[in-house]
């Protein structure tokens, strides 16, 4: 099974079809690895934008990427089927869904439906990493941010550019890469079940009484001995996360808990937090 890790840089245009601004793709870039994580094939091609001829003032400055390099790129459709020739029989991966979403909004632009067929088994690329480095369900965390956990030497390679993205991903997969854990994260991108998952959006829980709410999970053991704490006051509702006062009964710890509940699609998550009042640092668990 070979495996194909994909980026996207695009600007963002007005589409008359789609009555709203496209984040409209200005470049593909790909790499290709065998089951051992190793490259095996590049691939990288500029698309000429139509919405919108001249890039925001934010995007060159990003990607160093110029108007007239633009000019001589190839159309949107034609790029997609050199790309879909170069992804066929892989497992298609990104960092985040986000590429993926903004390839579907690029091919209803030009084409009929968001539906991507070529794609039939998908990985989020930053959910596994996260997973493997012990900080899911945090703040999605940046793929420069992970290539520095990992302590990556990246500075000859270019980051916004897709191609240099793409490497980047391969090189935090590479050290991170396990058969099991890899096998528990790839989806079947081929039904009904995998564009729901792409469209869902989101949603913090910030209201005590919703049943989806495990009124169970609301504790926290103190961050110095690990002993369960007591909860000194009623939890407070404030900016997606629920609050209170805890103090530990069993080395006379005080601090603030803070707990986030999160309705994905695969379901609900929580993040616990303890604020200390000495340097209101947070330290999670």
């Amino acid at each position: 099974m070979n495996y194909v890790i994909l980026d996207l840089e695009w600007n963002g245009g007005y589409s008359a079809k789609m009555n709203g601004y496209v984040n409209e793709i200005i470049e593909f870039g790909a790499v290709k690895l065998d089951e051992t994580m190793q490259i095996i094939g590049q691939f990288s091609m500029l698309v000429k934008p139509k919405l919108t001829k001249r890039l925001r003032s934010w995007v060159r400055d990003l990607t160093a990427l110029t108007n007239k390099e633009l000019e001589d790129g190839d159309t949107f459709l034609y790029a997609l089927s050199k790309f879909r020739a170069f992804a066929a029989h892989c497992v298609l991966m990104t960092w985040s869904t986000s590429d993926l979403t903004a390839l579907q909004s690029n091919c209803r632009c030009y084409g009929k439906n968001g539906r991507l067929p070529f794609i039939k088994q998908y990985v989020d690329l930053q959910m596994y990493c996260q997973e493997m480095l012990g900080i899911n369900d945090r703040s999605p965390v940046s793929l420069a941010a992970a290539a520095e956990r990992l302590a990556l030497d990246i500075k000859d390679i270019p980051l916004h550019r897709a191609i240099g993205d793409c490497i980047i991903s391969a090189k935090c997969l590479q050290k991170l890469y396990s058969k099991g854990a890899m096998k528990a994260h790839i989806r079947q991108a081929d039904c009904d079940a995998f564009y729901h998952w792409l469209s869902f959006h989101n949603t913090y829980l910030c209201n005590m009484e919703n049943p989806l709410i495990d009124k169970t999970a609301m504790y926290l053991n103190c961050g110095i001995c690990g002993a369960r704490a007591d909860r000194l006051t009623s939890w407070e509702s404030k900016n997606r996360a629920f609050y209170a006062a805890f103090a530990c009964p069993h080395c006379g710890c005080g601090f603030k808990g803070k707990i986030m509940f999160r309705l994905k699609a695969d379901g609900m998550t929580f993040v616990k937090k303890i604020l200390y009042p000495a340097d209101n640092a947070e330290q999670q668990f």
